[in-house]
């Protein structure tokens, strides 16, 4: 219900780019950048890219084991795409960019497979686990609303575009926020929202796990 309905708002907002004529004068240099970008796209990029996510995989799993595999390899990923050598990551730019969206619609397709391992479970605790999801995303709509409604009258960040992406970032992660901009042709807000949903994998992730020790700290268990 969540997706449709933010893809029906985003449907109706232009990008909050710079005006168009500005483009039309910048598009020519666009351009000839996108196609130098895209004549780097080689065997030896591709199959870097590949070396680094294997060798991040492999990392993630050696330090944090079986249960925090993939919160140590989300912050590791963070810190290689921060430290490293801005000129060494521009070469492989666009390999990452291809190979990173034929892994995000391979994503897409298989999301719901894990769902039929767990059907029993979910018809059984139905009833509450749909009062927690209403009441989930009530109460994150009207934060988004109230937000909206108070502090973009004095405040440009707080723009219903943005607070969609920020929003999709917050729910389905980087994934679902840059399909969302770019499904609604939001050019300037397709790097911010992988940034954004990136960063709520880095920091995120291990609040959320932080949580989960204390609350089992505090109830007795281990």
């Amino acid at each position: 219900i969540y997706f449709p309905i933010t893809s029906a708002l985003a449907n109706r907002l232009d990008d909050i780019a710079p005006s168009t004529q500005r483009n039309v004068q910048q598009g020519k240099i666009l351009v000839n950048e996108t196609d130098a970008e895209t004549d780097s796209i080689s065997v030896q990029n591709v199959s870097t890219v590949l070396f680094l996510s294997t060798a991040l995989i492999w990392m993630g799993e050696k330090i944090g084991g079986a249960n925090g595999a993939l919160p140590a390899c989300s912050l590791l990923t963070v810190v290689l795409a921060s430290c490293a050598p801005a000129r060494w990551m521009k070469k492989l730019r666009p390999s990452t960019d291809c190979l990173g969206l034929v892994a995000l619609y391979l994503f897409f397709s298989a999301a719901g497979a894990p769902g039929v391992a767990v059907a029993e479970s979910v018809k059984a605790s139905l009833i509450p686990l749909g009062m927690f999801l209403s009441s989930l995303y009530s109460i994150h709509g009207f934060v988004l609303w109230g937000t909206h409604r108070i502090l973009g009258k004095w405040f440009g960040a707080f723009q219903p575009q943005r607070l969609l992406v920020a929003s999709s970032a917050a729910i389905g992660g980087p994934a679902t926020a840059v399909a969302l901009a770019s499904a609604a042709h939001w050019k300037s807000l397709s790097v911010p929202s992988v940034i954004v949903g990136n960063i709520g994998y880095a920091i995120a992730t291990f609040c959320g796990l932080a949580f989960y020790r204390l609350i089992r700290l505090f109830s007795g268990g281990t």
